[in-house]
């Protein structure tokens, strides 16, 4: 749990002060996207080998080591001197996650009993959403209060410690543990099950949305002439929102069938993209509190019942596998919807970022939807 709540909160605390750390450089809507979709494009890349090697070698020694790459870019951060340099950091930051949160997925995955799987994946997802939301909150101020420098010494101080946990506590699991039920399966025959296409599909999506709450809400919150710390209460709060309500939701996940629990995903998502329509029209802080509160709610609704079916997905083709096919596809999204994103705002302006990716959501959504009604082969 702390490994997950250092993680996370390495994901965010950036985002009150992105657009003042790119507009130091004199770079555009672009870089912004590009600064941030940094931290997924190596963990995109890294995931899914990680995910199944750890599934023969072992866990601790992927995230041991993550940990201690994560301790040391963060004083990097202090020494980036233009956007590409910190793009770099940003990338060597994925990378250390990558090593880190599928890991630690699977670990918990692993300790879900059959018929808890909503219920344990919940309290992790409370600690991490809580770790995500931590990093706005204390980064804001931090950055406020005692500038730039002093938000990454402290993450590099908790990283530290997390380590020093992980290498004296943290048991690990050998593959005898965690392979004894898993099936070979080709991800070709995954990818033939709608109600994978439709996990997946859902996950990208969910990501998408929230990645570019995190990432452009200080720039609508800038236009509407709010400081660092309202920014970062807005993202925190949201963020909050989700990880305060995982357990509950997560127990509502195990009391119903797969066929309920798409479903349930499905509603979240399409509360989250309400949530992003709603957005350019939010003319002070109060207005982009309570968008923020429907985002925070519906990444609430649909987190615990994608990761109750992906729970049980591992347990039968792997769980390091399974945890890092889907933490590559999360990090997919948090690569194209910023970069996708920045474009859009140096084009069209920042109120066209929200309107696009909430039509893409959208359609996303049909196509679940099709997947969806096809009931009777989904339940084969």
């Amino acid at each position: 749990m702390m490994t997950a709540f250092s993680a996370a909160l390495g994901i965010a605390i950036i985002s009150p002060f992105l657009p003042e750390l790119i507009g130091n450089h004199g770079a555009n809507g672009f870089w912004i996207g590009m600064v941030f979709a940094g931290f997924g494009i190596s963990r995109g890349i890294i995931t899914p080998f990680i995910g199944k090697v750890s599934d023969k070698v072992g866990r601790k020694i992927f995230v041991a080591s993550g940990l201690m790459i994560y301790t040391a870019v963060s004083f990097f951060y202090t020494k980036a001197d233009s956007v590409y340099a910190l793009v770099l950091v940003r990338l060597v930051h994925g990378l250390s996650a990558g090593m880190i949160l599928p890991i630690v997925m699977a670990y918990v995955g692993e300790l879900a009993r059959q018929g808890k799987e909503g219920l344990t994946m919940g309290m992790f997802h409370t600690v991490f959403y809580f770790g995500v939301a931590t990093g706005p909150l204390i980064g804001g101020e931090l950055a406020e209060r005692c500038g730039f420098a002093s938000v990454f010494y402290a993450m590099a101080a908790l990283a530290g410690f997390t380590l020093f946990l992980v290498l004296f506590f943290l048991p690990d699991v050998k593959t005898k543990d965690s392979m004894k039920d898993a099936k070979t399966v080709s991800f070709k025959d995954l990818f033939n099950k709608d109600h994978i296409k439709v996990i997946l599909i859902m996950a990208f999506v969910s990501v998408t949305l929230f990645s570019v709450f995190m990432s452009f809400l200080p720039s609508i919150g800038i236009k509407d002439s709010l400081d660092m710390i309202h920014i970062g209460f807005i993202i925190s709060f949201a963020i909050f929102v989700a990880g305060f309500l995982q357990i509950p939701l997560g127990k509502f996940a195990d009391s119903h069938s797969r066929w309920d629990r798409l479903l349930q995903a499905a509603l979240g998502i399409s509360i989250s993209m309400m949530a992003t329509f709603t957005l350019p029209l939010c003319p002070n802080f109060k207005a982009l509190l309570l968008s923020g509160f429907f985002m925070g709610l519906g990444v609430a609704v649909a987190v615990p019942a994608i990761s109750n079916l992906s729970v049980s997905i591992g347990k039968k083709i792997g769980m390091g596998r399974w945890m890092g096919l889907l933490s590559s596809v999360m990090s997919a999204a948090l690569v194209v919807a910023p970069i996708a994103a920045g474009i859009i705002m140096d084009r069209l302006g920042i109120n066209s970022v929200f309107y696009s990716v909430g039509t893409f959501a959208f359609f996303c959504v049909l196509i679940c939807a099709h997947y969806l009604l096809r009931k009777q082969k989904l339940l084969t």
